[in-house]
């Protein structure tokens, strides 16, 4: 299952909500769209391994808070996806760029890579919070009413 074009920040609203997501434990689509989450919120040039790790720290604290992992692992996954280049010394890291991405791989890029991600992902977060709070108040009405 891939995520459709235009389907990426919806479906991606629905995950970034949560909390204690497990990358090994995700189903492919769900990863890929996180795995994009943390891509398209990061620089672009070449990055040693300590500003790689400064990025993920920050983005783990941020956007990605909806993660159960650390930044080394995560670091991997994205390596290892293909989401992030790495010379054969582990020593410089670039953001994989757009045109060399996989077709499905570049539809999530177009749809995020303009997108400021931690402003977005702060956005969904404080809706879900108020709609989750205008529940839990009407089911406290009903309760009442009763």
């Amino acid at each position: 299952m891939t995520v459709r074009t235009g389907d990426t920040l919806p479906t991606l609203a629905r995950l970034v909500v949560k909390d204690g997501l497990c990358l090994g434990g995700l189903p492919p689509p769900q990863l890929e769209l996180l795995l994009a989450l943390v891509w398209a919120s990061m620089p672009v040039g070449v990055m040693s391994e300590r500003e790689v790790n400064d990025v993920l720290i920050r983005q783990l604290a941020g956007p990605a808070t909806c993660l159960d992992t650390d930044h080394v692992e995560l670091r991997r996954w994205l390596v290892d996806a293909g989401w992030l280049g790495r010379d054969g010394f582990g020593r410089e890291y670039l953001r994989t760029a757009r045109p060399a991405m996989l077709p499905d791989r570049a539809a999530m890029a177009d749809e995020l890579q303009h997108v400021d991600m931690w402003q977005w992902v702060d956005g969904v977060r404080h809706d879900y919070q108020e709609r989750r709070e205008a529940r839990r108040r009407a089911w406290q009405l009903s309760r009442e009413a009763h």
